[in-house]
């Protein structure tokens, strides 16, 4: 049997217990060995049960102190690297100076992606402030007919050696006929809400006024239920009896699709240093069937959109210091360049002293009496071709002295283009860059603007809001208006080009020089083109008009000798017929 034993088996597991057991027995010599054994046993696995439950307890607790350090770890870490984004965005946004596009599509997408939601359950978007767009083509000039050519309108004279003028101050506006407009939008996946961008939103609607009317101004909105929201009347001004019956009925949130919902609403004001308010950021989180989740907007986010739109004021802000300092090298640039064109225009004193001596009282000699038109015939009088012709003739030389003198007019205009021909090359997408900055469109530039897209063979459609126009000014703006040949004007479209003079009436290049660098140089160059395409087109008429002239002169001649011919044949008959007559009575 004890070759059976498995002794290494009770050395691994009991030996060292009983070992210990017979030593303690050893040491007591107890009266009962066995029994004292036995108990010292029974006493060991209890007191070793204790001992693995109490290192378990120590275990788990070791597990969980780990874990929850490891968590706290990764919250911090967590926090620390959403803070880090948050503060690259920051910087990120305060950055884009030059496109105020990207500028709101950034600012949206980052108010909502670095919310404590990371987006789900809310949406953001960016509505700048905007005055009423001026529609050229709604001036009172007499639109031509069809194949005409449009009246040109008077021009605003001015005297190119006068000062620009101070650049304007910065300051607030009037916002009296400003209106909202939603730029940009940021919403979760399958929430779409694009179709917001472009909407306005007019005075009077909705509660986004009281952030910019200077007596109900607030520095934000926050509605926690905008369903049941009912706020102060927007038209409010100090002085108005709190219980006057006329007063407006109370404002309530504006529900862009058309169905209240419920949810809460935050906006702030996009503020510049100059305060003017430029736009505004809103959050909300108003439920529909594509997203919101209808609850209240944390503080935290409020606090988060405040400094995003923070950044985006301070972009604006760089662009418009920018601007400024480009434009006050405008002024030194354009006087340079009315110089250039006055010394070129200047009469050469040599050549028109090796021209000839004016003859004697030529100065003095009076002016060629203007010839009197031929009589008009009487009512129901035919007028005979003699009197035709007489009549054509006259139109002709009046047509032939009209030419003349645009003829002159077409090579002086001719001569300025070529001083000015190479301005076009300065506006280029870099150049453009100070224009496209402007979150609201200085009028005069935007007007020079226009008419050179006109020219370029744009659309009406497709640079009707500033936002528009916008997206038109790069490189390939510049190349059509290179690609123009202001000489040729069998392609001019009549009502194009009733926009081009229709933008260009009243424009004056001391204007534009206070709004900015590039639209002054752009209407120089503009100005001369549509100045050499008018003359071109004069004299392009005034020729046809000659030929038709000639031509009908010719017509008549003709009828006129044909009639002679057919008259003298008519003699020959009647002389012959006599004679035939004659001969036969003698016969």
């Amino acid at each position: 049997v004890l070759d059976k034993i498995d002794t290494k088996f009770l050395k691994d597991t009991v030996a060292d217990v009983v070992v210990k057991a017979c030593s303690a027995c050893a040491v007591a010599r107890p009266d009962d060995p066995v029994g004292f054994v036995a108990g010292w046993l029974e006493q060991f696995v209890e007191n070793d049960a204790i001992l693995k439950k109490r290192v378990g307890e120590l275990t788990v607790k070791a597990a969980e102190e780990t874990a929850d350090v490891e968590a706290r770890a990764e919250t911090a870490s967590a926090v620390s690297d959403h803070a880090q984004r948050a503060q690259a965005a920051l910087a990120h946004l305060a950055s884009l100076s030059g496109d105020p596009d990207e500028l709101y599509i950034h600012a949206a997408n980052y108010a909502l992606r670095l919310s404590s939601t990371g987006g789900t359950g809310v949406r953001a978007y960016v509505a700048d402030l905007e005055e009423p767009e001026e529609d050229e083509m709604a001036a009172t000039l007499e639109e031509p007919g069809e194949g005409e050519e449009p009246a040109v309108a008077a021009e605003t004279e001015t005297d190119e050696t006068e000062d620009t003028g101070s650049i304007p101050e910065p300051g607030e506006p009037e916002y009296g006929k400003f209106f909202f407009r939603y730029v940009a939008v940021a919403a979760a996946k399958g929430d779409d809400q694009n179709f917001l961008v472009g909407k306005k939103l007019e005075r009077g609607v909705g509660v986004s006024f009281c952030m910019v009317d200077n007596t109900l101004k607030q520095p934000w909105i926050d509605i926690q239920h905008v369903m049941t929201y009912r706020g102060p009347p927007l038209e409010t001004r100090e002085g108005d009896e709190p219980t006057d019956p006329d007063a407006p009925p109370p404002t309530k949130v504006h529900f862009v699709g058309g169905f209240p919902r419920a949810g809460a609403f935050f906006a702030v004001p996009i503020v510049l240093v100059t305060g003017e308010v430029a736009g505004m950021l809103c959050l909300d989180s108003v439920k529909t069937l594509g997203g919101g989740n209808g609850l209240a907007i944390p503080d935290t986010d409020k606090d988060w959109v405040r400094l995003v739109a923070a950044a985006a004021a301070t972009a604006m802000d760089a662009a418009a210091a920018q601007r400024r300092a480009t434009l006050l090298q405008a002024r030194d640039e354009q006087t340079a360049i009315v110089a250039a064109i006055a010394a070129a225009e200047a009469p050469d004193e040599s050549e028109a002293a090796e021209g000839e001596a004016p003859k004697e009282n030529e100065a003095d000699a009076e002016p060629e009496p203007e010839e009197d038109a031929p009589p008009e015939p009487e009512e129901g009088v035919q007028m005979s071709d003699e009197d035709t012709i007489k009549a054509l003739e006259f139109k002709k030389r009046d047509r032939e002295k009209r030419l003349a003198v645009a003829e002159v007019a077409l090579l002086a205009t001719q001569k300025r283009l070529a001083l000015v021909a190479h301005l076009v090359d300065l506006v280029d997408e870099t150049a453009l860059g100070e224009i496209r900055s402007a979150p609201r469109a200085p009028k005069q530039t935007w007007r020079v603007v226009k008419a050179g897209l006109y020219a370029a063979g744009f659309k009406k459609f497709e640079f009707d809001t500033w936002s528009l126009t916008r997206k038109l000014l790069g490189g390939e703006f510049r190349t059509k208006l290179q690609k123009l040949n202001p000489n040729d004007v069998t392609k001019r479209d009549a009502k194009a080009w009733a926009g081009v003079h229709k933008c260009l009436a009243g424009v004056t290049a001391n204007a534009v020089v206070r709004e900015s660098k590039v639209g002054a140089v752009l209407h120089r160059w503009v100005d001369a083109f549509v100045a050499v395409s008018d003359a071109t087109l004069e004299v392009t008429e005034l020729k046809t008009a000659i030929e038709d002239f000639e031509n009908e002169v010719e017509k008549t001649q003709e009828r006129i000798a044909e009639a002679v011919a057919d008259a003298e044949a008519a003699a020959e008959a009647e002389a012959a017929a006599g004679g035939a007559e004659a001969e036969a009575e003698e016969a």
